[in-house]
């Protein structure tokens, strides 16, 4: 039976190149997000190529839809062996500029949602000794930016919940990872909103993606729990 990893928070930018990566290595894709339209076509895409793959439409920071869409995956997938906690909800502006309900639904997206996804496939790791769970960071996440007070402090929030769990979850074998990712990402929304950006100078999503695979495959007594990732 092949491996199993779930990107929770699918979009077409990096979660897409991720799932891809995997895939295209014959891995088993559970794919989450909140709307249906991406990773129906994204699954159809990898199950073109003879690979498993399940869509399921769940909100991340509904602990509900949590259990469901795990339980889910489990019964058709099998359990999960990668984890990448990819969901976010970013607004910009300084403390006067964003509403409570948006700082809040930052924290709820980037952070709220990790720790419950996570904590649906950590029992089954630990009953094998084994596993990946692997955030996506930022370099908000590292140093606070005044026009991203609470993108930052989300993003604090996560590489301080990865590097708890890296702590707790080393000794039963399960490996716990944070990538810091540093400057814009080449995606689909970068072009519209900066055509006239130098593109050379933004991150490849595809790229990205391999390291995401390299980090699950990394052996037990040689592992890393934080990776920089920034453009030329």
């Amino acid at each position: 039976m092949s491996r199993v990893v779930v990107v929770a928070g699918v979009g077409p930018g990096l979660s897409a190149s991720v799932v891809r990566e995997f895939a295209d290595h014959g891995w088993s894709v559970g794919l989450l997000a909140r709307t249906a339209d991406t990773i129906d076509s994204l699954a159809l895409e990898v199950e073109d190529d003879g690979i498993a793959a399940l869509p399921v439409q769940a909100d991340v920071t509904d602990p509900g839809d949590v259990t469901r869409a795990f339980e889910e995956i489990r019964t058709e997938l099998g359990a999960v062996d990668v984890l990448v906690n990819h969901a976010a909800a970013v607004y910009a502006g300084g403390v006067s500029d964003i509403t409570a309900a948006q700082f809040e639904e930052m924290w709820r997206g980037c952070v709220f949602g990790a720790f419950l996804c996570t904590r649906a496939v950590v029992p089954n790791m630990r009953d094998r000794n084994d596993g990946t769970i692997i955030f996506t960071g930022a370099d908000a996440g590292t140093r606070a930016r005044g026009d991203a007070v609470g993108f930052s402090s989300a993003k604090f929030a996560v590489r301080g919940l990865a590097q708890g769990m890296a702590k707790e979850l080393g000794p039963d074998g399960i490996h716990v990872a944070h990538v810091v990712l540093h400057g814009g990402m080449e995606t689909p929304r970068t072009r519209r909103a900066m055509p006239d950006i130098d593109h050379s100078s933004l991150l490849d999503p595809d790229d990205i993606a391999t390291t995401y695979r390299h980090l699950a495959r990394q052996p037990l007594r040689s592992r890393t729990t934080e990776v920089d990732i920034r453009s030329h």
